[in-house]
Parts: C-alpha cells; sequence; structure tokens
C-alpha cells in the first residue's frame, strides 16, 4: 500500500502540528482540509499546498482520503468520528478522543463492524523516549520500580466560555492535559490498579482547574499525577527504583531521556525528532496497513481506563 491520504478535518491550531509530523513520516501524505469558514480553510490550503478544500461532511466523503484526522473541539469529537467511519474512512482524533465509556464503546463497535481503523492521537506512549523507559523497567536498569510522579500544569488564561473551562462539553485539566500523566503512567505500569484516589479544585464552570490523582498498581507502584489549567507548575515525570531513577522534563514530547542509576552507571538515550507527532502518525498508518481496527499500543482498554479515571468521584 502507497501512503495513507489524511484529510484534515478543522484547520485550527494543532492541525498544524500534525502537518509538520506528517511531513517527517514515511507513510502519510495530507491530501485535503475541510472547514466551515471557507476564507481560513482556503488560507490552510494554500500555505500546504493542498489541493482538495471542502466541508466537514465532503471531506469525510471525499475520494481523495483514506484517514481522517480529526482536529474539532472536543464537543465535536463523536459526531464527527461516527461521520469518518460512516464514510469508511479510518480516524485519528485528538485527544481527549471522547468523554464517556458509553461513547467509547460505541465508536470503537462502528470502526470494528466497518473494519476501520480508530486511535486517539495521543504522543506521549508512541515517543521513542517513552519506549526507552519502559525498556530500561524492564530490563530492571531501575531495580525495583516504587514510585512515579508526573505532572503537565499550565496556566491557560482567564476562565471563560473556551470549552476548557465547560465541564459539559469535556472541559477541566484532566481532560485537557491530564491524559499525558495518566497514560505514561498507565503505559509503563499497565492497567491493573488497585486504589484510586481523585481530588479537584472545580471552577465555576464545574470543571477542574487543578486536579491530583494517587494511584496504587498492582505491582505496587504507587503514582501521583497532577494537572491544571489555572497554575503554572510541574511539567516533567519522575521515575524511582531501588537502583536508579529517571527524570524527563517535558515527558510528553521528550526527545532526550537519562537514567540515573545509584552506582554510576548512568545512560543518556537522545533521538532526533524534528516532529513529537510522525511517531504516533506513522504507527497509525502501519496498524491501517496491517489491517487493524485499533492500536496494540494505545488500545481501547488503555483509553477505557483513562475515562474511568479522569471521572472518578
Amino acid at each position: 500500500m502507497n501512503k495513507i491520504r489524511f484529510g484534515i478535518l478543522g484547520p485550527g491550531k494543532i492541525s498544524h502540528r500534525f502537518v509538520k509530523g506528517v511531513k517527517y513520516s514515511q507513510h502519510a501524505v495530507i491530501t485535503a482540509v475541510g472547514g466551515r469558514d471557507p476564507i481560513k480553510t482556503l488560507a490552510y490550503a494554500r500555505l500546504y499546498d493542498i489541493s482538495t478544500i471542502t466541508d466537514y461532511q465532503g471531506l469525510c466523503d471525499s475520494d481523495v482520503v483514506d484517514a481522517v484526522y480529526i482536529a474539532l473541539p472536543p464537543p465535536l469529537h463523536k459526531e464527527w468520528i461516527i461521520n469518518a467511519l460512516r464514510a469508511d474512512k479510518h480516524v485519528i482524533c485528538e485527544k481527549a478522543m471522547l468523554y464517556s465509556i458509553d461513547d467509547l464503546n460505541e465508536c470503537f463497535d462502528l470502526a470494528a463492524s466497518r473494519g476501520l481503523f480508530l486511535m486517539e492521537a495521543q504522543k506521549t506512549v508512541f515517543l521513542p523516549t517513552t519506549r526507552k523507559v519502559k525498556e530500561w523497567i524492564q530490563q530492571g536498569k531501575l531495580g525495583k520500580v516504587s514510585y512515579i510522579e508526573a505532572g503537565y500544569c499550565y496556566k491557560f488564561g482567564e476562565p471563560s466560555e473556551h470549552w476548557v473551562f465547560d465541564a459539559e462539553h469535556g472541559g477541566g485539566s484532566l481532560f485537557d492535559v491530564g491524559v499525558y500523566p495518566i497514560s505514561y503512567a498507565l503505559e509503563l505500569f499497565g492497567t491493573n490498579i488497585q486504589s484510586v484516589s481523585v481530588k479537584r479544585n472545580l471552577l465555576c464552570g464545574g470543571s477542574d482547574g487543578f486536579a491530583h490523582i494517587q494511584l496504587k498498581f498492582a505491582s505496587g507502584v504507587i503514582a501521583s499525577l497532577s494537572s491544571a489549567i489555572t497554575v503554572e507548575g510541574v511539567k516533567e515525570a519522575r521515575i524511582y527504583g531501588s537502583e536508579g531513577y529517571v527524570i524527563l522534563p517535558d515527558f510528553w514530547k521528550s526527545s532526550t531521556v537519562k537514567l540515573f542509576r545509584y552506582d554510576g552507571d548512568d545512560e543518556v538515550f537522545l533521538v532526533d525528532q524534528p516532529s513529537e507527532f510522525t511517531h504516533y502518525i506513522d504507527h497509525g498508518c502501519e496498524c491501517i496497513k496491517k489491517g487493524l481496527i485499533e492500536s496494540p499500543i494505545l488500545t481501547k482498554a488503555l483509553n477505557e481506563t483513562m475515562i474511568r479515571l479522569i471521572t472518578s468521584k
């Protein structure tokens, strides 16, 4: 199969980073863009030399598109995942892809019934640095791991009518950026969790401005995970074991990681990474070419666990 032809649904800010990721991909190409504002969509198409310009449904129906990348605001995700799948297009949808287990089941069931691939655009679990840290853990280079702390805390701006502050439409720090530390911990230590504690500072719109999740995995590892859209704070991951530890600044997009061992036998892993998006794009394309309906890494089960944790009382 040749390169997977992607259509971009929603020429917004995040989609520019997806286009950069495709630029460095061996398996993908952008062939169309769909938007509701014709002037904005035309300007976007000219910027990236995209020949096919249309509206949302037109993009889903286009015969020059194999897969749709959904970069719309989260309240529109479910509707356009379903529309794209019904148009027989594979789908990669921006995080957080969906907000309820029922919606997740509905969309994955539809994808399976039509033999189509569906995945969240969750870059963290596909990064080479993430794969390397997991390898170090499995090789015992950290010894027995006891603790991970990870967070993504930033100030979005003053509370407003933006969806990120609207609890009814997927707003809040956990769905916005909490998915990064949560998915990172789940990828490293699995989904077998013994206990969960969630604390939130709620805003007037009902969304969480700051949140903290503490997990205990069946392996005994304890995780302390934080997210915020109202304060600047931690933006790193730290993993501690009996033989050493790892510190990753900007773990959700990192290109380098260092293992500090107590015996002094440290290791550094560095990767040339023009775009942190390329890894999940290539993975998705490879899955499509293999005829898979879900990623063997970012599985439906992992998505389900993330939703359950974020919506825990």
